[in-house]
C-alpha cells in the first residue's frame, strides 16, 4: 500500500510538472520551433500517411532519430466517431501492441479550439474523463485541459490540447481503451464538418516501460494515430 500511495504521488509530480511546461511553452516555445527550424532544413519527416508533420512532432522525430528502431510496438490511437451539433461527443484514447509491457505515459492530445473539453473541475482544469481496461491496475490517473499560454503552433493552427498521464506499480499497463475524454460539439456545427484530433509533442512526454526502454517509446510516438469528430 504505502509503494502504491508512493506511485501515485509520482503520477500526480509528473502531471504538474508536465502541465507547468505547458502553462510557460507560450512564451520558450518560438526558440523550440526555431531550434527545430535549423534542426530539420535538410530533413523532411511525414507519418505513416505521408502527411506533413507539425513542428513539435518533427521534434519528436529528432529526439529519437538515433534510438534504434523496432518492428512492432505499441500502437496509441484516438477514435473516430460522430455527434450531431450541440452534442457532447466521446473521445477515446486506446493502445494495442503493449498489454503488460508499459509503466507510465505523458501525452497531450489536441483538439480545434471550437470544441469545449468537459471538464471535472473547472477552476483546476481537470478533466472529465472515464477510465478504460487499459488502466484498471494503474496507481494514478490524471487528465488536464491546457487552454492559456498555448504555443504558437496551436495557436496558429487554432488548436488546444488535453493532457493525460498515468503510472502502474510495473509493466501492468494494458491493450484496449486507456480513456474516454468528453467534447462538446458547437450548436452551429453544420453536418459533415470533419473535427481532427491529433498530438501535440513536449520533450516531457513519454510512453514507458519499466525498462526505460527508448526503442519503445520511440515506436509508440512514431506511430501514434489521429482521430476525428464528424458531425451527423
Amino acid at each position: 500500500m504505502k509503494r502504491k500511495l508512493l506511485s501515485l504521488i509520482a503520477v500526480m509530480a509528473a502531471a504538474a510538472a508536465c502541465f507547468t511546461g505547458c502553462l510557460d511553452s507560450g512564451k520558450s516555445s518560438s526558440g523550440a520551433s526555431t531550434a527545430s527550424e535549423e534542426t530539420t532544413a535538410a530533413e523532411s519527416f511525414t507519418n505513416d500517411e505521408g502527411e506533413e508533420l507539425s513542428e513539435s512532432m518533427e521534434l519528436m522525430y529528432v529526439k529519437f532519430r538515433d534510438v534504434p528502431a523496432l518492428e512492432s510496438g505499441p500502437v496509441l490511437k484516438l477514435s473516430d466517431t460522430t455527434a450531431k451539433p450541440g452534442d457532447i461527443a466521446e473521445v477515446t484514447v486506446s493502445v494495442t501492441g503493449a498489454a503488460d509491457q508499459w509503466s507510465m505515459c505523458g501525452i497531450h492530445i489536441t483538439y480545434p479550439d471550437v470544441l469545449e473539453c468537459q471538464l471535472d473541475d473547472p477552476v483546476e482544469l481537470y478533466a472529465k474523463y472515464e477510465p478504460g481496461e487499459a488502466v484498471k491496475k494503474n496507481a494514478g490517473f490524471v487528465a488536464m485541459d491546457w487552454e492559456d499560454n498555448l504555443a504558437p503552433e496551436m495557436i496558429r493552427e487554432h488548436n488546444k490540447s488535453l493532457f493525460f498521464t498515468t503510472m502502474f506499480m510495473d509493466d501492468k499497463g494494458g491493450d484496449g481503451d486507456i480513456a474516454t475524454f468528453y467534447f462538446k460539439v458547437p450548436d452551429d456545427a453544420q453536418p459533415g464538418t470533419v473535427y481532427k484530433l491529433s498530438y501535440y509533442y513536449m520533450d516531457s512526454d513519454m510512453f514507458r516501460n519499466s525498462e526505460t526502454d527508448m526503442s519503445f517509446e520511440k515506436y509508440a510516438f512514431e506511430h501514434l494515430q489521429d482521430g476525428s469528430i464528424t458531425i451527423r
